[in-house]
């Protein structure tokens, strides 16, 4: 029996939106959080008390929903938390010098499905993970390696679109293009959500899948991922009679991670419009070049997947999206031959 205990002071205290009350899932214990967050313990059992939603299991003890952990880690300011370092990591090349963003890349990249045993992986049955789009700008599938642990067993060759049962490890070549938009109405919706994020008139932040799909009362809320952010660029875009789509993938590195950007046409091509990496890479530090080159250029680190408008990329075998905590392993290292 748990019963709910919820503050509406919570966003104040804790610096994030929490999840609404109708698509929390309050599900995670300290102690759990606290081994897939990488975080200290007693840096989240002040979260009750400082007014963060949760419900009181008469088993379990406190548990919250895991997106608002999620957010408390990355938010924490400790500097260990794995959102942290993760982000930390991924955005260093925003960094390094221009021509290093849009050079041809040719990575070894190992997608496979979470790691699971016990009750866990019963709930959550046979997983489908979304597959390279190998026809997108600037992507060359160059060769197939088979599974994750090196084997050639049946179903490791990715499909042409969509998902498949299992992981896969490809060799692709990755080509950025250094662009920029010119259409004012394109530059106008992309600085209207730049500019929301970089004042924190809304606060990045992970958001539920189940609200992903509903990026304007996420907006209204005042949170947004790179999903929010991208899709509300989009809908702004072809509101205006323009042609734009939401892409979702990879962003590639040592440890990868899931990623969304929005692609507008124009001269003929399509130009990668990237708020998030933009407002991320600026609060680290990164140069006012790069954040010029989100508004137009595509990157070599980013992977698209065959996934419609920014569909989750693992889903279960009946097609729903897995909970936040179930991650892909996402690993990419520069190709060389014979590795």
């Amino acid at each position: 029996m748990a019963s709910t205990d919820t503050a509406a002071g919570a966003p104040a205290t804790t610096g994030f939106r929490p999840v609404p009350q109708d698509l929390a899932r309050y599900d995670t214990d300290v102690a759990d959080a606290a081994v897939h967050l990488g975080i200290a313990a007693e840096l989240l059992t002040g979260l009750a008390e400082s007014g963060l939603p949760h419900v009181r299991d008469a088993g379990r003890g406190v548990l919250f929903d895991y997106t608002d952990l999620t957010n408390a880690a990355l938010l924490s300011g400790s500097a260990t938390s794995v959102p942290e370092m993760a982000w930390r990591f991924l955005l260093r090349f925003g960094q390094s010098s221009p021509d290093t963003w849009f050079r041809p890349q040719t990575w070894n990249v190992t997608v496979q499905p979470p790691t699971m045993t016990g009750p866990v992986a019963r709930e959550l049955g046979e997983l489908r993970l979304a597959v390279p789009d190998a026809g997108a700008p600037g992507t060359e599938l160059l060769e197939v390696l088979g599974a994750p642990d090196g084997s050639q067993r049946d179903g490791t060759q990715p499909a042409a679109e969509g998902y498949q049962d299992g992981g896969y490890r490809i060799v692709v070549r990755l080509t950025g293009a250094e662009d920029r938009v010119r259409d004012p109405r394109i530059r106008s919706a992309y600085d209207a959500v730049l500019d929301a994020l970089d004042s924190g008139a809304v606060t990045y932040q992970a958001v539920a899948e189940a609200l992903r799909s509903d990026q304007d009362r996420a907006w209204t809320l005042g949170m947004a991922d790179c999903v929010v952010a991208s899709r509300r660029i989009t809908a702004q875009l072809r509101a205006s009679g323009l042609t734009a789509r939401t892409r979702r993938g990879y962003i590639l590195g040592l440890v990868g991670g899931d990623h969304t950007w929005c692609e507008v046409e124009e001269d003929g091509r399509w130009k990668v419009l990237d708020p998030v990496f933009s407002h991320l890479v600026g609060r680290a530090g990164g140069s006012d070049a790069f954040r010029e080159a989100c508004r137009g250029s595509r990157f070599n680190r980013l992977l698209p997947c065959a996934v419609d408008e920014a569909a989750p990329l693992i889903v279960r075998a009946d097609g729903e999206p897995v909970p936040l905590w179930a991650l892909a392993g996402v690993s990419a290292r520069p190709w060389k031959e014979g590795t």
